[in-house]
């Protein structure tokens, strides 16, 4: 049994996080996921296939927070400079302009926006998780951007019920970008995946941290939404969507070329 779960470990791995993870809107048939499927899924497959040290090694690297200020600064910095080109762009296209709605009109409540995310997707979807336990299990077969691809892919995918729950971002986009939004995925996983391997398998730094922050700038720079409406997405301006996705899929296709992410680990 055990050598059979090694061998198929990552087709388990999605199978399982997406099954437990849309049980619920399989069951009720409104449009709500569990989103714990996909750390279940990863310590279950992780435990049986490492035991106990496996466990502890990935929680090592998840709380690993010593990770280089001046990595952490790059993530940001090219984060903000992603939407804040998108914001530019899309003004002199479109001349819109964001309201910046949380940081003008609820600046105190930032703090505690900033803790509900951590705890959301940056934790829940990484530890155990994508980073966490899927690329890794990849990058030992694969290129850095194959698994990059089958990451992201998965990570679009996993959204789905999103785009059909009223007051979600996803649902705000509109099920019609839904195949933009897996492309947005897959680069974005493109650059945690070279943040990953530049910083020596660093899960806290190219995971948890990466994706907080992608989450964050993109809800305060492109969004009207407000910490104490939350619950209830307003629809999105798809201009920034669309030009987010656009300049982030560029972002990512200049860093494999030049980093060579389409080699083997090995010879990056």
């Amino acid at each position: 049994m055990k050598q059979f779960i090694e061998k198929h470990q990552l087709v388990l791995f999605f199978t399982f996080s997406a099954i437990l993870g849309y049980a619920p809107w399989l069951i009720t048939g409104e449009p709500t996921w569990f989103i714990y499927g996909m750390p279940i899924a990863g310590i279950t497959i992780t435990f049986i296939t490492k035991g106990m040290p496996g466990i502890k090694e990935q929680f090592k690297s998840a709380v690993n927070i010593k990770a280089s200020i001046l990595e952490c600064l790059k993530i940001v910095f090219l984060l903000v400079s992603i939407n804040t080109l998108t914001l530019i762009v899309s003004y002199f296209l479109f001349n819109d302009i964001p309201s910046f709605a949380m940081l003008r009109t609820e600046p105190l409540l930032v703090p505690l926006f900033l803790l509900a995310v951590l705890l959301g997707g940056p934790i829940v979807e990484e530890v155990f998780g994508l980073r966490g336990y899927a690329l890794p299990v990849l990058l030992k077969t694969k290129s850095p951007l194959t698994s990059s691809i089958v990451v992201g892919t998965f990570f679009g995918a996993w959204h789905l019920v999103e785009f059909f729950r009223p007051g979600s971002t996803q649902y705000a986009i509109g099920l019609g970008y839904y195949p933009l939004f897996i492309i947005a995925e897959i680069a974005s996983s493109i650059l945690m995946t070279y943040f990953y391997i530049k910083n020596k398998n660093n899960l806290f730094l190219a995971g948890v941290f990466f994706h907080w922050m992608m989450n964050i700038f993109a809800v305060l720079f492109q969004t009207d939404v407000t910490f104490s409406g939350i619950e209830n997405a307003p629809k999105m301006n798809t201009h920034y969507f669309v030009i987010y996705s656009v300049i982030l899929s560029l972002t990512s296709i200049y860093v494999v070329v030049n980093k060579k992410m389409y080699l083997p680990v090995a010879q990056t």
